[in-house]
């Protein structure tokens, strides 16, 4: 069974996975990440949500539950997949443009469940003001480890799992721009501080924020 695989076989498939990322060349990958999880900053401004709205009880309810009962709480806020700004009344932002994967080889299949959650808490973040280093980083935390459950239950491929998060992770840390140029599609820090997430959250069903967040 694939959770009694011995390590050194599963050691030796990540390598092999890493090395098919690899050889993709590093603007495939770029690309990958350069707009798989960033806000559509051509429509993102017609979204006014007052200050102080996101509701973090929410949030980490969405961002921590089983991905199957996420995806069905995003089919009924956002049952045609629209990829303009939906935000409900907990603040959270339901659009999404999916994985955005310029190779073809990554985003397929269950890996668009985890993609789309990514999308989700990039844009919450960005439209209620905690848009900051943190917050990114539990973000992709969080991905990185729905891309490893998927992988575990043999939902997703190890290349998948290995390309679309380090896909994620290197995009993310992109510049926004370079000499008036955009890069990777993602809006600069909003100068705040702390992160809404809660690491206990999907262990122990105690949704609070952590020290900082609203």
């Amino acid at each position: 069974m694939r959770k009694h695989r011995a390590p050194t076989t599963r050691a030796t498939r990540r390598v092999s996975a890493s090395a098919t990322v690899a050889a993709l060349g590093i603007t495939a990958l770029l690309g990958l990440a350069s707009t798989a999880h960033a806000d559509d900053g051509s429509s993102s401004g017609s979204v006014n949500f007052p200050a102080d709205s996101l509701n973090t009880e929410a949030f980490n309810r969405i961002i921590h539950e089983p991905l199957d009962d996420f995806a069905k709480e995003e089919q009924a806020n956002n049952p045609t997949g629209s990829n303009d700004p939906i935000v409900d009344n907990n603040g959270i932002r339901w659009d999404t443009d999916g994985c955005s994967d310029p190779t073809g080889l990554f985003g397929g299949g269950d890996a668009r469940i985890a993609c789309e959650r990514h999308d989700v808490a990039f844009r919450t973040l960005q439209q209620n003001d905690l848009w900051n280093a943190d917050s990114m980083n539990d973000a992709n935390r969080n991905f990185t480890n729905d891309l490893s459950t998927l992988q575990q239950q043999g939902r997703i491929d190890e290349a998948q799992e290995v390309g679309l998060g380090v896909g994620a992770g290197v995009g993310s840390n992109l510049p926004s721009s370079v000499l008036g140029s955009e890069v990777n599609g993602l809006p600069q820090y909003d100068g705040s501080k702390g992160s809404p997430f809660d690491p206990q959250a999907g262990t122990d069903g105690a949704f609070q924020p952590s020290e900082g967040a609203r």
